[in-house]
């Protein structure tokens, strides 16, 4: 059964992207195993006939959902990288940022890019347009690190560990771990994660400016343990 809401949503052609909307939460709570063209009828408020007025099957819609996802995120990091500092390491930074605000602005969006398979449903022209993107922020960071001003540790396992500590921040975030957390609140958390992963953890030597968050760094020389030459 159509609701009267649904009906008028459907009149001035909006279904579709309600579709969409609807699938992502379909998606949030039963996963890509679960997940069924009637349940996100059921969500949307429409008949399941309504779903294929607008996608093929259930392939075509995920697909759908797929591009939305890539859409905004995309969107998201070309805006982080235009507004940052032309610095490698603010640029780097920027976008382990942005991401976690995109998690907190759009978590059902965020939900869904981290469900395993839905990212193979990206339309070819949305991934290639990410792979392209990868492909120049990792030519950006390796110029960096061979001008000295990204460390030189191996690329993947920078990437791995930068990736790893944005997207763990954004799940405990989306999660609820932190509470109730806004934008600025999100802004701060990631903030204050990726100075750490900036600055590093072994002891410096010399003091260090985090040029973001303002930070010095006191370098110390590492204690010698007791009994050590």
């Amino acid at each position: 059964m159509i609701t009267l809401a649904a009906k008028r949503t459907y009149h001035h052609g909006n279904l579709r992207p309600a579709l969409v909307a609807a699938a992502l939460r379909e998606i949030a709570h039963q996963g890509l195993d679960r997940f069924s063209l009637r349940g996100v009828a059921r969500r949307a408020g429409v008949s399941p006939p309504a779903v294929y007025r607008h996608f093929e099957d259930k392939d075509d819609l995920l697909a759908a959902v797929a591009a939305e996802c890539a859409e905004r995120m995309a969107a998201a990091m070309a805006a982080a990288v235009a507004s940052a500092p032309d610095e490698p390491l603010e640029r780097f930074r920027a976008t382990g940022i942005a991401l976690v605000r995109f998690a907190v602005a759009h978590p059902e969006h965020f939900r869904a890019m981290t469900v395993a398979g839905l990212s193979e449903r990206t339309p070819p022209e949305h991934l290639e347009a990410h792979l392209a993107w990868q492909a120049a922020e990792r030519r950006a960071i390796a110029k960096a690190q061979d001008d000295g001003t990204i460390t030189a540790l191996p690329l993947d396992e920078l990437l791995l560990a930068a990736n790893a500590l944005v997207v763990g921040l954004a799940h405990q975030i989306v999660a609820g771990n932190f509470g109730p957390v806004d934008d600025a609140r999100a802004t701060e958390l990631a903030i204050a994660a990726t100075r750490v992963i900036g600055v590093g953890l072994i002891p410096r030597t010399e003091e260090l400016r985090d040029p973001r968050g303002g930070l010095r760094v006191k370098g110390k020389r590492p204690r010698r343990r007791a009994g050590s030459g």
